[in-house]
C-alpha cells in the first residue's frame, strides 16, 4: 500500500468513477476535505500502475473500497493492523474477504440503496429547519438509541450546526403540538451525491407513516436540487421504508466493529 498525496486525487477520483455509490463515505470525504485535512489519510495498492484497491482514514474510522474482484488482501490488513481503526466499513463482498484476520472486531450487514424512482407521501407539515431548529433537533435524536446516544448532544449538535453552515448537510423536520417529531436529514452533500441519514420518528408516533412522509420530503427537494440520493439501512423496517420511497439496493454494505 502507498500513500497518496495531493497531486493522486484526480487519479483517485477517476478510478471510482460513477461506482461512488459504493464507497459514499470515502468519495464524500474526498470532494469535500481532499488532502488538506490533517485527520484524513488515504493510501492505494497498485499492479502494473492500476489501482487495485484504497483505503481511506478519517479519525479512527478506515473505509476499504475495491472494484477488482482480485486485490492483494494481506497488504491491505497489514495496513489496517497498523491503524488499528475502531471500525471498518466497505461493501460486503470486499470485507469478507479481510474478515477472517480480525478476531476483535464484529460484522454489521447493512444495504446501500440509491433513490431510482421517488414516490412522494404526505409531505405537508414538513419542512427543511432552519439554524435556530438545530439544537431542538439534536435533542430529539440524542434520546436515540442507535442514531444519537452514542455520539451524546453536544456532538450531534455541533455536527448538525457545522453541516447546515456550511451547506453539507439538510434536516427535514415535522411538528406535531410544537414540538418536532419526525425527521429525516442527510449526512453529506457534495459533487452532487447526497447520503441520508437521521431518519426517525419520536416512539410515541411511531406507526403512523410519518417516517415515509419525512423521508419523502428531503428526497423530492434533494431531486430538485439535481443530486444523486443514497441512503443505508440495517433492519427490514428501514428496508421497506426506503423501498416504498423508490430506494433500490446496490449491495450489501458491511461494517467491522471493535469489540
Amino acid at each position: 500500500m502507498y500513500k497518496c498525496k495531493k497531486e493522486n486525487e484526480k487519479e483517485i477520483i477517476e478510478y471510482i468513477g460513477k461506482s461512488y455509490g459504493q464507497c459514499l463515505y470515502l468519495y464524500v470525504d474526498l470532494l469535500k476535505y481532499g488532502f488538506d485535512n490533517e485527520n484524513i489519510n488515504v493510501w492505494f495498492q497498485k499492479e502494473e500502475d492500476e489501482i487495485k484497491a484504497l483505503v481511506l482514514q478519517y479519525y479512527t474510522g478506515v473505509h476499504v473500497f475495491s472494484k477488482e474482484v482480485e486485490f492483494d488482501v494481506k497488504d491491505v490488513v497489514d495496513l489496517l493492523k497498523e491503524i488499528n481503526p475502531s471500525m471498518i466499513c466497505g461493501m460486503k463482498w470486499t470485507l469478507d474477504k479481510i474478515k477472517d484476520y480480525f478476531d476483535n472486531y464484529e460484522m454489521e450487514i447493512g444495504i446501500v440503496g440509491e433513490l431510482t424512482n421517488l414516490k412522494v407521501y404526505d409531505t405537508e407539515g414538513c419542512y427543511k429547519a432552519n439554524a435556530e431548529e438545530i439544537k431542538e433537533l439534536a435533542e430529539l435524536l440524542a434520546e436515540d438509541e442507535s442514531l444519537g446516544k452514542p455520539y451524546g448532544f453536544e456532538l450531534l449538535y455541533k455536527q448538525l450546526l457545522e453541516r447546515y453552515e456550511e451547506n453539507f448537510g439538510r434536516n427535514f423536520i415535522y411538528r406535531d403540538n410544537g414540538k418536532i417529531v419526525a425527521t429525516a436529514s442527510t449526512y453529506a452533500e457534495k459533487g452532487g451525491v447526497a447520503v441520508i441519514s437521521g431518519v426517525m420518528v419520536h416512539p410515541e408516533y411511531r406507526g403512523k407513516g410519518l417516517s415515509k412522509n419525512v423521508l419523502s420530503a428531503v428526497c423530492d427537494n434533494l431531486k430538485k436540487d439535481g443530486f444523486d440520493v443514497f441512503s443505508y439501512y440495517y433492519i427490514p423496517s428501514a428496508t421497506r421504508m426506503h423501498q416504498s420511497v423508490g430506494f433500490e439496493p446496490i449491495g450489501d454494505w458491511a461494517k467491522l466493529v471493535r469489540l
